[in-house]
């Protein structure tokens, strides 16, 4: 078996409703204030580099607490800890301190995301105001891999943070990989 305890997914592209549930369910989850504790604190810093533990202290404590859950399901479905994908786990949504967009507004552009295209969320990003942070939060993927890139991070955990809101033909890591950190994320 490997590496791997179980293979992700892999199936098909989730449907509307299930894509909807998750967005519910991440958004009432995001109303509840969560710490976070010193042993995953002392556990977040065994995996990352300095810099890279200086970008995941830049983030929201709830953006935190989110990828410390993802990077812990990772750990579970790992035969052995790897600290490359472990650290792509914690880091994935790095992107978003870009825009320091309140919950209203991350709200907003996951909805607008929805029904509108990359390349508009990209001129977008390069505007001021609510627009712009809509744009920037949206383009959190693309701004999270330049933060990753510049922090000397494996080049795991940049493309992962590139790449974890493509359809999986697009990926250009191991799909088994990115289908842990992918089943991980939207659990």
């Amino acid at each position: 078996m490997g590496r791997f305890r179980r293979s992700g997914s892999g199936g098909p592209e989730r449907s509307f409703m299930k894509t909807f549930w998750h967005l519910v369910k991440r958004f009432l989850g995001s109303l509840q204030q969560k710490s976070v504790s010193e042993q995953d604190l002392l556990w977040v810093a065994e995996i990352l580099s300095q810099s890279e533990m200086a970008l995941w202290k830049s983030m929201p404590e709830n953006d935190q607490h989110h990828s410390i859950e993802v990077a812990r399901r990772v750990e579970e479905s790992l035969a052995e800890p790897e600290q490359t994908i472990l650290a792509a786990a914690l880091l994935h949504d790095v992107g978003k301190v870009v825009s320091k967009a309140e919950i209203w507004i991350r709200v907003l552009a996951t909805l607008i995301g929805l029904i509108t295209s990359g390349r508009q969320h990209q001129r977008w990003s390069k505007r001021t105001g609510i627009i712009g942070k809509v744009g920037q939060y949206l383009c959190h993927s693309i701004d999270g891999a330049l933060l990753l890139k510049e922090a000397g991070s494996d080049s795991l955990v940049v493309t992962w943070a590139s790449e974890h809101h493509l359809p999986e033909h697009q990926w250009t890591i191991n799909p088994e990989i990115g289908n842990l950190l992918k089943s991980a994320d939207d659990d």
